[in-house]
């Protein structure tokens, strides 16, 4: 992309980035006004871009709908916004190293780290459960996720759907808020790529801390 095409990027005003949330979640102006704590008519004027919010109103709208100030703010926050100030994250991960969380029967390599507020986690799973008692039963948390088997195979059990076969080189895509599991289905242990999404905020830390406690509640009732 050439400097000139690229000043032509017009970064979206708070009041389209509001409005682009809002119909994401399916929220009505009211939802928003009672999780945020701002009036539907000066939402409404956010929204078409009629006033410019306040410090003070963008941090009562992230803190209430649980984004990040720099999901409403981006360079730009008047009608017909200002010409978008390129930036760019770039994280390598070599020989797919990473922070590690393991037990006995799933071994999780989170990659990229070095960068914060991700919206897409990836890991990689090595997966050594065969029985959905070992895991301690389903569990799920926020956002969507996709998986793509590397080596052997493992049986995708989901709260909504038939216990799944999936072998080397299939994948399968599915809401995290549903219960799920993976359990290997050979003698050998399995391997995942898995990227998990969402707009909530420090995703990975939400999910490190999910993992986290699971881990540990397993490891006591091992103990006892």
């Amino acid at each position: 992309m050439t400097s000139e095409k690229a000043s032509n990027i017009r970064t979206p005003s708070i009041g389209e980035a509001l409005r682009e949330r809002r119909g994401y979640h399916g929220w009505t102006l009211a939802d928003v006004a009672t999780r945020t704590g701002i009036p539907k008519s000066t939402l409404s004027k956010i929204e078409n871009d009629l006033i410019s919010p306040s410090y003070q109103s963008i941090l009562q709208l992230c803190a209430g709908l649980g984004i990040e100030i720099g999901d409403l703010v981006s360079g730009s926050n008047a009608k017909g916004g200002d010409l978008r100030r390129l930036t760019g994250r770039r994280s390598v991960s070599h020989g797919n190293s990473g922070l590690v969380m393991s037990d006995d029967y799933f071994t999780y390599t989170y990659l990229c780290t070095d960068i914060a507020h991700k919206r897409i986690i990836p890991m990689m799973i090595e997966v050594r459960a065969h029985s959905i008692n070992e895991v301690g039963g389903l569990w799920n948390h926020v956002g969507e996720e996709y998986i793509y088997v590397l080596e052997g195979s493992i049986e995708l059990q989901t709260e909504l759907y038939e216990p799944t076969l999936l072998k080397q080189g299939d994948s399968a895509y599915f809401d995290s808020t549903m219960g799920h599991a993976y359990l290997a289905a050979g003698d050998k242990p399995a391997k995942l790529l898995v990227m998990c999404s969402s707009a909530t905020p420090n995703l990975a830390q939400t999910l490190r801390e999910v993992l986290s406690s699971r881990l540990g509640k397993r490891s006591k009732k091992k103990d006892e």
